[in-house]
């Protein structure tokens, strides 16, 4: 790899995995909407997806014709490409900083707060006054939380309200503090130190592999 590749892979995922750090470092659990979330990780491997399946695919009359604007049409056809494909999913709410367990009861609050016929079934959740439906999943690793839509017709209303009064009602809960985010601190710093060596270090490789991407 080259160290105008390494510098491109690496720099949007150390940012992400500062926000991470950011995200854990909170006191209190943050909910954000699961198409938001999956726009943030792709545009967090975006730098991978240039050196890797952007470059080698990368029509060559479009380089000639356009030269280096093709490379930011390239970055607007792959966000929106991203865009689609997260319109596309099941309706999701990630909620960072939090386990499935210490989520059930500011869930459950908020659930009969807006739909007194709330009623759970072991890890699922119905609110059908609000049209929503969903099941709470927890990742293999962290303090991440998921809630995952099970309804085949989509209430966009109703996981809008839901989002907004659960992170409302996850706001308002006892403030503590952890250490997890230290880990995805390290490793974003780590990510962004390593590439800032690299320029320093390769500083005119970097300048002509530039330079060669915008003469193309």
């Amino acid at each position: 790899m080259t160290p105008f590749c390494f510098i491109v892979a690496t720099v949007p995922i150390g940012l992400y995995w500062l926000a991470l750090a950011w995200l854990h470092s909170r006191p209190q659990p943050f909910a954000v909407d699961g198409r938001r979330d999956f726009i943030a990780l792709a545009l967090a491997l975006s730098g991978v997806f240039f050196i890797g399946p952007g470059s080698v695919t990368a029509p060559l009359s479009a380089l000639t014709t356009w030269g280096p604007t093709v490379w930011l049409l390239s970055g607007l056809l792959y966000f929106l490409v991203v865009v689609l494909l997260a319109s596309q999913q099941r309706p999701r709410i990630v909620v960072y900083n939090a386990t499935r367990d210490e989520l059930r009861a500011p869930l459950a609050r908020v659930a009969l707060s807006l739909d007194d016929e709330a009623r759970w079934a072991g890890a699922s959740l119905n609110l059908p006054n609000l049209g929503v439906q969903f099941y709470v999943d927890s990742a293999a690793w962290g303090r991440v939380a998921t809630l995952v839509g099970l309804d085949a017709e989509r209430s966009s209303q109703g996981w809008a309200r839901l989002e907004k009064e659960l992170r409302r009602e996850l706001a308002d809960l006892e403030p503590t503090r952890r250490r997890g985010w230290l880990a995805f601190a390290a490793l974003g710093w780590g990510a962004l130190v390593a590439a800032g060596v690299v320029l320093a270090w390769r500083q005119e490789a970097v300048a002509n592999a530039f330079s060669f991407y915008l003469s193309v």
